[in-house]
């Protein structure tokens, strides 16, 4: 069987060119098709983003009242803090001298007095030096020995101790250093 072909090369070539073109116009349209579809969805997202940004903008100002409002506030605490740990540490050496007194003659023997005492305060350590006298040196050891290890009292020294005899009676005098810590 022989074909014959009777349509002219030309018409051919010129479908051919048809439909070459048509091809390009469609995968054009498609192209096109597809960065409108891109460029819709990142605009729509942008508009997204831009409303969120807006209601966080507004919620930051709200917030931005309230933080003030919380340093403020904040600022009060402080300054009343301060002021009351003025008054904490006015009370607390206001009664330093009280405290210790009711210390240090809570444990001391009948036969022991005070002849002269010296005080300075730092903070809540009170440094003394007394002239301690007394009739018996075992209560003057026993007094020391609670001194020592009473966690109160720190640094006791006894310095050198002077016998006096007076109408048949020894007295014992000595000086002692101690610090005295207020809790």
């Amino acid at each position: 069987m022989v074909k014959i072909n009777l349509i002219p090369q030309e018409y051919i070539d010129r479908l051919n060119r048809k439909v070459i073109i048509a091809k390009a116009v469609l995968a054009g349209v498609a192209v096109a098709a597809v960065l409108v579809l891109v460029s819709g969805w990142h605009f729509s997202r942008v508009k997204r983003m831009e409303s969120r940004l807006a209601e966080r903008e507004a919620e930051m100002k709200v917030l931005k009242k309230d933080v003030e409002r919380v340093k403020a506030i904040e600022a009060e605490i402080a300054e009343v803090q301060r002021y009351l740990d003025a008054i904490n540490r006015i009370s607390r050496n206001r009664m330093i001298y009280t405290r210790f007194m009711q210390d240090v003659t809570s444990e001391l023997p009948a036969s022991m007095w005070f002849n002269n005492m010296n005080t300075t305060l730092k903070d809540t350590t009170l440094s003394m030096t007394i002239a301690l006298m007394s009739r018996s040196p075992y209560d003057l050891a026993y007094w020391i020995n609670h001194l020592e290890k009473d966690p109160r009292y720190a640094d006791v020294a006894l310095g050198a101790v002077a016998i006096s005899e007076a109408e048949g009676a020894r007295t014992y005098s000595a000086p002692i250093t101690l610090k005295y810590v207020y809790k």
